[in-house]
């Protein structure tokens, strides 16, 4: 069968759309009124049977060729709500306005197929059909009903493309996901294997010779950096998995700030880090993970920063909320990185050029301070510094 135009069924209104439909075939293809009205009819009757007895019906409205000759017919099939009758009203009549029409059920379908002969004087042949198949897709609907059916279908088709899309992202995802979590265990023994051993090695060899005691500690350098991005990995894994937890506590923010920068101090001594703390109060917090958030800022402040600049570390209370500010003097960033930096992954062209890393800090810090009821402020202009501040509501 060539197919010319295929019509879902519905609802009473599709009825009304069949019997044009099948009207216009039949005139473009040139056959007498009369005959156009007994195909439609016939067509409409058996479409009125399905949308009945049956769900999920379509009409699909063509030409067939057997044996040199064209007829005019349609296909129209539909699952089972319930047992047709091969007498039924509907059925009887069409067959009383066409030659032929065969039907054939099984245990969940119907399908019934109606054919009326196209006579010789009208010379049909392949090449005409395919013309009246480009003339009736020119055409477009039929009617305002047909245009609304026809755009509420190809709605339909990018919505469950959409969904598709969607459900196998997702699963690229958990798959990612997963992949980082293993990863980022198996590695993890033997960067603590290897700490242990250059921390032996040091002890026994180290201490007494220069020279590898230098080596030594280059190469707790790189384990350290390696171990950091193992860990941005495994709790970018737990975030995106809903399982990273918090374990919160009352907690003396200023003292807890500070023993925290003190213990940093030796870690940049390139840089000038100092502490400029409002008045004290008690927050809620997991200990672990703001220590985690605030050490990041600071490593980014000195990663970004020239040797011998300032990196200030400041805290103000306003209405019920301690701000905490990390300001450094460095590079900073345009409005377009500003919208990205908390993006998973994200490094702006020119910083992964002259920068290592993975870009996962800031991500992992935003989730923290968010899970916290927190949130970030930036305030950055390149060539001049970056301000980053996180809010935490005062008990």
């Amino acid at each position: 069968m060539i197919e010319l135009a295929a019509i879902t069924l519905e609802n009473e209104m599709d009825l009304t759309l069949a019997y044009k439909r099948s009207i216009r075939i039949c005139e473009v293809l040139g056959l007498t009124i009369s005959t156009q009205t007994a195909f439609a009819t016939a067509v409409s009757e058996v479409c009125r049977e399905v949308i009945d007895k049956a769900v999920e019906g379509k009409a699909v409205l063509g030409a067939f060729q057997e044996d040199g000759r064209f007829l005019v017919g349609a296909q129209i099939k539909g699952h089972n709500s319930e047992p047709f009758e091969r007498g039924g009203g509907g059925l009887e009549y069409a067959r009383k306005l066409v030659p032929v029409l065969e039907f054939a059920q099984s245990a969940n379908e119907v399908s019934i197929t109606l054919k009326l002969g196209i006579p010789r004087t009208v010379r049909l042949d392949a090449g005409k059909v395919a013309n009246v198949k480009k003339q009736l897709s020119k055409e477009g609907p039929i009617s305002a009903y047909e245009e609304v059916k026809l755009r509420n279908a190809e709605l339909h088709q990018l919505n469950e493309q959409k969904e598709l899309a969607l459900l196998q992202s997702n699963i690229l995802n958990e798959q990612k996901n997963e992949f980082l979590s293993v990863v980022g265990h198996e590695l993890n023994t033997p960067l603590t294997v290897l700490r242990s051993f250059t921390q032996l090695a040091r002890r026994i060899e180290g201490g007494n010779h220069p020279a590898i005691g230098n080596y030594l500690g280059k190469i707790e350098l790189q384990i350290a950096k390696l171990t950091s991005l193992v860990q941005q990995l495994l709790d970018g894994s737990k975030i995106e998995n809903g399982k990273i937890t918090y374990h919160l506590e009352s907690t003396n923010f200023n003292a807890f700030i500070t023993e925290i920068v003190e213990g940093l101090i030796p870690t940049f001594p390139t840089h000038q880090l100092s502490l400029e703390l409002a008045e004290d109060c008690e927050v809620e917090i997991d200990r672990l993970r703001i220590e985690q958030v605030i050490n990041n800022l600071i490593n980014n402040a000195a990663k970004y920063s020239k040797a011998g600049t300032h990196i200030i570390i400041s805290t103000t209370v306003v209405n019920s909320l301690l701000m905490v500010s990390v300001k450094d003097e460095g590079i900073g960033m345009s409005e377009e990185t500003i919208e990205q930096v908390f993006k998973k992954f994200y490094r702006s062209k020119d910083v992964s050029k002259r920068f290592s890393g993975l870009g996962m800090g800031l991500y992992i810090a935003s989730r923290i301070v968010r899970d916290h009821d927190g949130e970030f402020l930036i305030d950055s202009q390149e060539g001049k510094g970056s301000k980053f501040s996180f809010s935490l509501a005062v008990n």
